[in-house]
């Protein structure tokens, strides 16, 4: 039996195949890469967030979807009847101007269906609105090419295609933009591999490799990069979306939250400023960075204690003095003291995000499991189990869960430092 799919108009660079298809027949497409040798594949999160049923082209389907849809990013597992070729991610600072190149599966109903490479550089250090999670890249990249990866001349992973400047920005702006286009920092997709518990493959700082020409580096990175069809659910429908009203296509997450239509204080989603805390890093030592990104030195590292001076809020980065140290620490580090949660040694185990109080409240009232919401730092909100529990108890009763059913398969256990305040439900 047919069943329409889903037209997707702006949704990122994933590839709307058709309008009307068959049950059986793929609804979209993007780009996915080998991240570990035993399968696990890394992508965004718009490439496979709503699909019935997920392929890994040539390597059957995949499952097990991992999702974080703040940073659009999500791992799948195939069955790997041999090891896959991870990509190995840089670890020395991304350079404004340096060469690179792009690897996907862009415009899969149109073009060849082997893999596509484009060149070329970095334009800025940071996304939208000085958003540090991204670069902004000018290798010319279509609709398909999300989740692919971007490399260096030597083939490290550098990025994550995920958007693009849209033509209503241009329309709005009234300056038709070319090859502004973005990638999630590959330093991104290292914090999200470990809070799933995935080990990266790291490129060697010993080495000093000779840059590869782009024959050589698409010899190199394709056999570890597949193209992701989506197919729909049993009950899919039409749905047009509209073009995103902000400036990339798959829009960065907001920084503040809308009001839900009940009577619940306007402070209570406010965010207080950060002006000072303590380290609380899940290794017990956090590193001290010398700029807003993963991928900038290491400068000094801090204890879980170190007591923190905040200077300000950058991205995803707070500008701090620590232990004698100016620098940057990733704002997941450091318990706020301005922030209301109990900063205890306590963990949460998260299991959703929602943009407003609103959803998240329907989301628990509809759940089975006794869970409630805190607004996080960055103005969305958080849905957890509803109790504290130590460390141990978190991860096994996150994992008995997990197990049934009761609770998503990419629920984390976290010390919940970017929670400010519990504002649902008692």
């Amino acid at each position: 039996m047919s069943v329409t799919c889903r037209v997707i108009v702006a949704a990122g660079l994933s590839m709307a195949i058709a309008s009307h298809c068959l049950a059986d027949q793929a609804s979209s497409s993007g780009t996915g890469f080998a991240v570990t040798t035993d399968g696990w594949i890394l992508t965004n999160a718009h490439v496979v967030q709503d699909c019935g049923r997920i392929e890994v082209k040539g390597r059957g389907d995949a499952a097990d979807p991992r999702i974080d849809e703040i940073n659009d990013l999500a791992v799948v597992k195939i069955t790997a009847s041999e090891p896959l070729k991870p990509l190995a991610f840089r670890q020395s600072p991304t350079r404004l101007g340096e060469d690179i190149v792009a690897v996907g599966y862009p415009l899969a109903t149109i073009l060849a269906d082997s893999v596509k490479i484009t060149t070329g550089n970095v334009n800025a250090l940071a996304g939208i609105h000085n958003d540090t999670r991204y670069i902004q890249i000018s290798t010319p990249i279509q609709p398909g090419n999300s989740g692919g990866p971007v490399v260096d001349r030597n083939g490290y992973l550098l990025g994550i295609t995920s958007a693009t400047l849209s033509r209503k920005t241009s329309d709005e702006i009234g300056i038709t933009a070319q090859n502004v286009n973005f990638a999630i920092r590959a330093s991104v997709a290292e914090l999200f591999m470990q809070s799933q518990g995935l080990v990266y493959q790291a490129a060697d700082l010993t080495e000093n490799p000779t840059p590869l020409s782009t024959a050589d580096l698409a010899d190199r990175v394709s056999p570890s990069v597949f193209q992701i069809l989506c197919y729909p659910k049993a009950d899919a429908r039409v749905a047009i979306t509209s073009e995103a009203p902000n400036p990339i296509q798959r829009q960065p997450p907001a920084r503040s939250v809308n009001l839900p239509e009940d009577n619940t204080a306007a402070n209570e989603l406010e965010v207080p400023r950060a002006r000072s805390g303590f380290v609380r890093h899940p290794k017990g030592i956090a590193p001290i960075k010398s700029a807003a990104n993963g991928d900038a030195n290491t400068i000094g590292q801090a204890p879980n204690g170190s007591p923190v001076e905040v200077i300000e809020l950058l991205g995803d980065w707070y500008r701090v003095v620590v232990g004698g140290f100016s620098g940057y620490m990733h704002y997941s580090w450091v318990r706020v003291t301005q922030f209301e949660e109990p900063a205890g040694d306590g963990r949460f185990v998260q299991v959703k995000s929602f943009r407003t109080l609103e959803e998240a409240r329907s989301f628990i009232k509809a759940s089975s499991v006794p869970l409630a919401a805190h607004l996080a730092a960055n103005g969305w909100i958080a849905v957890t189990l509803h109790n504290v529990y130590g460390d141990q108890e978190a991860k096994d009763l996150s994992n008995a869960l997990k197990s049934h059913g009761l609770i998503a398969k990419d629920s984390m256990v976290t010390f919940g430092n970017t929670y400010v305040r519990k504002v649902c439900c008692d």
